[in-house]
């Protein structure tokens, strides 16, 4: 799907990574009723309301307590996606003769 990070900033100062997977995308899909095409590109243009939405869903499915999302958002300072997709998934060997 992507291999991007979201990192998180609140104004407290504490930040964590979030890292979005496909249950996570779907979620939010259902949540906004609306659908999200895949790939980084499409999380880089995402709207800040949806990159808030997925940092809250990955902390809240990691097990921590979270406020609910209207009090959480208005916390966040700062987030950046991290293009972790430069790591590539196989290294492609040439055929061999």
């Amino acid at each position: 799907m992507f291999d991007a990070a979201l990192t998180v900033t609140l104004e407290s100062g504490e930040s964590f990574t979030a890292r979005p997977n496909a249950g996570t995308i779907l979620a939010m899909e259902q949540y906004y009723g609306s659908k999200i095409e895949s790939g980084l590109a499409a999380i880089q243009t995402m709207r800040l309301e949806y990159l808030c939405w997925l940092a809250w869903e990955c902390r809240r499915k990691s097990g921590e307590t979270v406020p609910p999302f209207e009090k959480f958002w208005p916390q966040v300072e700062n987030i950046e996606v991290d293009d972790n997709s430069k790591t590539p998934l196989a290294v492609e060997e040439p055929p061999t003769p």
